[in-house]
């Protein structure tokens, strides 16, 4: 008799952070620190529950990354919800400016996609969404700013 084993991989982690989905573990502890810091307290680990204002209990997820390869940390988050719009999503980029202060880049509706190009060593990202409008964003030194603007 022939036994065979299977593994299933989750697949929802490739779909919220595709980039860095089958990547090695990350040091929870240390991102979840992080992801604290960056979000001033408001999330406390790379998943979980919080609650919005305006929406109530939402899910949400965030993700510890380096866009620009310096050893430094920024963070995405993604609160997700019905309350959210068609995009089903409330989506973040916290990077530290020269003083070292976390500073939030989006704080809307959307789907971050980076893209190829790059600015300073960031890429830049194009904000996926229902809807044919699709802009990009680029950084300019300081923060992300729209780069092509939607007609």
């Amino acid at each position: 008799m022939r036994v065979t084993a299977t593994c299933t991989v989750p697949l929802v982690a490739a779909f919220a952070f595709p980039s860095t989905a089958f990547a090695a573990p990350p040091d929870s502890l240390a991102d979840a620190k992080i992801i604290s810091e960056a979000t001033g307290g408001k999330l406390k680990a790379t998943q979980g529950e919080y609650f919005d204002k305006y929406c109530g209990p939402v899910d949400y997820g965030s993700e510890v990354v380096d866009l620009n390869g310096d050893g430094r940390p920024e963070v995405f988050t993604n609160l997700y919800g019905s309350c959210y719009g068609m995009a089903g999503r409330q989506m973040d980029l916290f990077i530290k400016d020269k003083r070292g202060e976390w500073k939030s880049q989006f704080g809307f509706n959307g789907e971050p996609i980076m893209l190829k190009t790059k600015r300073m060593g960031y890429p830049d990202i194009l904000i996926g969404g229902p809807g044919g409008c699709l802009p990009v964003w680029r950084w300019n030194g300081q923060k992300y700013d729209v780069y092509k603007r939607c007609r």
